[in-house]
Parts: C-alpha cells; structure tokens; sequence
C-alpha cells in the first residue's frame, strides 16, 4: 500500500464510528421517551389529568407484562411503592395518582426490587415519588 492510500484510513474510521452510533437505538416503544425504566414529571406533562396507570399503559406497556415469578397462589403480579410504602392492590392502585402529582416513576428489575424490599417483589416493581 502507498503512503496516500494508508492516510485516508483514521478519517474513514470516524465517519463509520459516527454512522454506526446513529443506528443504535434505545428501544422501548415509539411513544416512548427517554430511559425505558424510569418516567419523569417532564414525560408526563402533557398527561397531567390522566391516571398514573393509564399513562404507564401507554408510555411504558412492558412494565406491567406478566412474569414468570410465580408462588403457591399463582403468578406474582408487579408490586407498587408509593413513597417508600408497599401498596397492596396490584397495579390497579395507580388509578389513584394522577400522572401530574407524580415526581417520577421507574421499574425496578426482579433482582433490584427484591434485594430492596424482600421476596414478595420478585415479579419487579413500580416505584413512584410524589411531588411535594
């Protein structure tokens, strides 16, 4: 190879780098923005009004899909806290918060929600702050 043809080599290295980094997405659904486990009060601005479920159904579906935890009544479902507090009712009591008054909600794996708060959460949990 001449000393010309070597040259060209770091910038076309650049140019592929720069080209490939713009392919890789995030994932998560098209409705989605930023982090796929966490919502914040800026992603749900515009659903001010709604209940917090119904904007986790939309924003986020794959935080409510059934896991394969399952205990000798049956499969875990995915465990709610509401500042700090382990809510009983499954994720039907997010009805009760509207997306406005919430600071930010964010999924926590099976792994991370049971060395956090113990074995009933080994389905994952939703883990939500309130504004203040």
């Amino acid at each position: 190879m001449t000393k010309s043809t070597c040259a060209w080599r770091p910038a076309l290295a650049c140019v592929l780098a720069a080209v490939l980094s713009g392919c890789v997405t995030g994932g998560g659904s098209p409705v989605s923005r930023g982090s796929s486990d966490r919502l914040t009060a800026a992603d749900m601005e515009s659903w001010g009004a709604e209940d917090l479920l119904t904007v986790i159904q939309r924003m986020r579906p794959q935080w409510l899909q059934a896991r394969k935890a399952v205990n000798f009544a049956g499969p875990l479902p995915t465990s709610v806290v509401v500042e700090g507090v382990m809510q009983s009712g499954g994720v039907e009591v997010l009805r009760g918060y509207r997306a406005g008054d919430v600071q930010e909600a964010r999924f926590l794996s099976a792994n991370d929600a049971t060395t956090l708060y113990g074995l009933s959460m080994m389905s994952g949990a939703i883990v939500v702050a309130l504004k203040r």
